[in-house]
């Protein structure tokens, strides 16, 4: 029998080991795929946006490094599992007559036909699926894409993927040992010492990774960004610590527990499981990883496609906003005109308001850092408390010298420190002044409310401001025409559909109108198209890591199997019966699959505590709706492992 013949054999009778690699590689080249052919592919966005164009290339191409840097971290640890447990097969092979040389070109052949098959099959299924993935990106961004295939796609995924593989089996060839055939034949019987347990150790996970979360939890604003890096590495490394050493303290406990230790099976299963997790410390660490950067990235994109909804909602309360410019205060804006536009396309006017107010300027001429906080609206407490009404928000009711500001979000941190900005001063006073011509007026802040009535934001002034009705009346009296300001507002029974008319209302207003005005659709689209991508690309990825963590268990517990089933065939003949083993192994699966699930459950949610923070929202219900959904495809997963790794011991016995 020539040596290709032995490989196939030896890969046909051990299917069960390669499918997860196999499928692992094949998504992996897939997914490389469609990013590479979206971005190669000529002509793809029929839009004037070549920067928002560029940015997705950017984004893909930066997707496709990670990938690529994943893959070779990926495979190669895959690898290092699989020859560390072939080395009594190697043994015999080399018993067998094989030389050294020949049982390397033995392995080579086989990771060759693997991952040529892999390359060729995720290129075929990156084909299948990228139509699919242009249509969505088509439609997250609203614009027509141009399918195709790139031929310079396909070059590059064959080049990278080939070169990628061929550096893994020269290093993994360099790493076949020349071990004597005795001490690789008996490399699966070698007597395990009982794991230590290191106090030392245990003090420096626990103290790295309370760092670490105080870390997160106390992130605020941009100091988000800055934390992010050393974050991650403490967290890291308290995690390594943590499996390394915790595992062993959590058996030695349950084995000090002497009525639970001497239940049933809890003897044999507490036992094995003492040497398992010191076998899989590393393997359960690196799924603990993975699976927190999986939660993590998918709980940001599930955080932000619900929370961008409501940002829009508390700046852009009106789905039409339109203000006068200075100079066209004399020109009065025909409404009809466009309530006549929104008939014609069956949008229904819930509210329209004409909101009478005055420009308002705070801030020191001299600080140009002030610059963005200088336009405020003003208008009377009437009208804010019937917008407020409109919006379901609190109605105020302000006294002499009292006003209410409104902003739709609280400012972020610095990076670094700066000066105290005149308004933030005043509003860490609770109090507001300003300017009416040459008489200054000063009010006590009755309400800050991080909302605003108006689409101002949107269109020129940064806050809006309310003082009591009599005293507006009084500011009024005392501007001049400049500093007067109308506003219109429309709010509409259903916005959600109401694109195509705003189109038309935008067209129409460009034509010889010189003000400002913001719709709610049109702020939507947008958040949409630049979140979108962003947000699928980042379910891309999450996929890719959930699919590897899953599949590092699988690896190492389908590797250490024929160990495993010797084990097993030892307690049925002491006595333990089928139903006895299964439990053994159902609860030694379950603590494998669980011990990662909870570390990266807690890192994502405190990762999340963070984002959070950046946000000013609370993202916990959306965090707990993910983990939920991860923890049913884990379960899932779980009962799928445990069903086929008893299945192929009941084959071994």
């Amino acid at each position: 029998m020539k040596l290709h013949n032995i490989t196939i054999n030896n890969m046909k009778g051990n299917a069960y080991r390669y499918v997860m690699y196999y499928l692992s590689n094949t998504l992996t080249v897939a997914i490389f795929f469609i990013f590479s052919n979206f971005v190669f592919y000529p002509k793809k966005i029929t839009s004037p946006s070549e920067i928002a164009s560029r940015s997705i290339d950017n984004g893909l191409i930066m997707c496709q490094v990670i990938i690529v840097m994943f893959s070779l971290f990926f495979v190669t640890y895959s690898v290092s599992i699989f020859l560390k447990s072939r080395e009594r097969e190697f043994g015999l092979l080399s018993l067998f007559g094989m030389t050294k040389n020949q049982i390397r070109k033995y392995v080579l052949i086989e990771s060759t036909i693997i991952s040529s098959i892999s390359i060729v099959s995720g290129i075929i299924l990156g084909i299948l699926f990228s139509r699919l993935f242009f249509l969505i990106i088509g439609a997250l961004l609203q614009k027509h894409i141009i399918f195709g295939i790139s031929f310079k796609a396909t070059k590059l995924t064959l080049i990278i993927f080939l070169l990628l593989f061929q550096f893994i089996n020269i290093v993994m060839l360099i790493r076949i040992k020349n071990k004597e055939i005795i001490e690789q034949i008996k490399s699966n019987k070698v007597i395990k010492e009982v794991p230590t347990f290191s106090i030392f150790k245990s003090l420096i996970g626990i103290t790295l990774l309370i760092v670490g979360y105080v870390l997160a939890w106390n992130a605020y604003g941009v100091s988000v960004i800055s934390r992010m890096i050393p974050v991650t590495l403490i967290v890291i490394a308290g995690t390594y610590f943590i499996f390394t050493q915790f595992s062993i303290l959590l058996t030695n406990l349950l084995k000090k527990n002497i009525t639970r230790f001497y239940t049933k099976t809890n003897i044999v299963a507490v036992s094995q499981m003492i040497f398992k997790l010191k076998d899989t410390a590393k393997v359960l660490f690196l799924a603990s990883i993975l699976g927190a950067i999986t939660f993590t990235a998918t709980e940001t994109v599930y955080s932000l496609s619900t929370e961008f909804v409501e940002a829009i909602r508390m700046s852009t309360p009106d789905d039409v906003g339109i203000v006068n410019s200075k100079e066209d205060i004399n020109r009065k804006i025909d409404i009809s005109e466009i309530t006549s536009i929104l008939e014609k396309y069956d949008l229904k006017v819930k509210y329209l308001n004409e909101v009478k107010g005055v420009e308002i300027k705070i801030g020191e001429e001299v600080d140009n850092k002030d610059s963005y906080y200088k336009s405020l609206a003003l208008i009377s407490n009437s009208q804010y408390n019937k917008l407020a009404k409109q919006s379901n928000n609190k109605q105020i009711r302000l006294n002499k010298n009292e006003i209410i500001y409104t902003f739709p979000f609280k400012e972020v941190g610095e990076l670094e420190p700066r000066k105290e900005t005149y308004i933030e001063k005043m509003l860490n006073k609770n109090i507001l002044e300003f300017k009416i011509n040459d008489t200054t007026r000063k009010y006590n802040i009755k309400e800050k409310i991080y909302e605003t009535p108006m689409n101002t934001l949107r269109i020129r002034y940064s806050g809006v401001l309310s003082v009591n009705d009599i005293e507006f009346e009084e500011i009024l009296k005392n501007i001049s025409k400049e500093q007067l300001i109308e506003y219109y507002g429309i709010k509409l029974e259903d916005g959600s559909n109401s694109y195509k008319a705003v189109k038309e209302i935008r067209q129409y207003l460009n034509k010889g109108y010189e003000g400002h005005y913001s719709t709610k659709a049109d702020l939507y689209i947008e958040q949409r198209s630049s979140l979108g991508v962003v947000m699928f690309i980042g379910l891309f990825i999450a996929l890719l890591f959930l699919i590897a963590s899953g599949s590092i268990i699988y690896f190492k517990l389908f590797n250490d199997m024929k160990q495993d089933s010797m084990e097993y065939s030892i307690l049925r003949k002491i006595g333990a019966s089928k139903s006895d083993i299964r439990r053994i192994i159902t609860k030694q699966i379950a603590i494998i699959f669980s011990l990662p699930f909870i570390v990266s459950t807690s890192h994502s949610l405190f990762a999340l505590k963070a984002l959070g923070n950046f946000l000013q929202r609370n993202l916990l219900i959306n965090g707990l709706t993910v983990i939920f959904g991860y923890f049913l495809v884990q379960l899932v997963y779980f009962l799928i492992v445990r069903k086929i790794y008893i299945r192929k011991i009941d084959n071994f016995q």
